[in-house]
């Protein structure tokens, strides 16, 4: 197997995380407009609206320092492109130890934006049983995309190392 056949993967986690990031901006010109008057998060049982409403709290003072402005948005949302291709290009020119260091660095970093955004659409959807669905529901599709973006990307770097482990195994 040629030494470059492993990179495929890699490519294919950058492609993905590429795609994910510019997904990000179109729907920001679509926004549905206007607040949901909701109170509750629709019907969670036994009591786990209260544990989402505290997770919710956490999770928003915790993100608030970085996506609060623009390019703190813009930071948080690239930078799995960045560690992507940072990893793409250790993996070709660097041996199998620093290429799956970097990798699972940017596995790490690619699956903490991907739960952030899961988090926001769960937040999304909890509020869509509460306000109605009526006009919102190819928003919510829409704001899945990154998520199941990030999360192939997160696959695909792990199968680039394993394929990668495989092939010197194998010369």
């Amino acid at each position: 197997m040629p030494r470059w056949r492993y990179l495929r993967w890699w490519l294919a986690a950058l492609v993905a995380s590429a795609l994910s990031f510019l997904a990000l901006w179109l729907p920001m010109l679509f926004r549905p407009q206007g607040a949901a008057g909701c109170t509750g998060y629709g019907p969670l049982p036994f009591g786990l609206a209260e544990v989402w409403s505290e997770l919710e709290r956490m999770w928003l003072h915790l993100r608030e320092p970085v996506a609060s402005s623009f390019e703190g948005s813009l930071l948080l949302n690239g930078l799995p492109t960045l560690s992507v291709l940072l990893a793409t290009v250790v993996s070709a020119w660097a041996g199998r130890r620093l290429a799956v260091v970097v990798g699972v660095l940017a596995a790490l970093v690619v699956a903490v934006v991907a739960l952030d955004w899961a988090f926001m659409v769960v937040s999304y959807f909890m509020m869509l049983g509460c306000a109605g669905w009526e006009g919102r529901l190819p928003w919510l599709v829409w704001q899945l995309l990154p998520m199941f973006g990030y999360g192939s990307a997160v696959v695909m770097l792990v199968a680039g190392m394993r394929v990668r482990r495989r092939a010197e195994r194998v010369l």
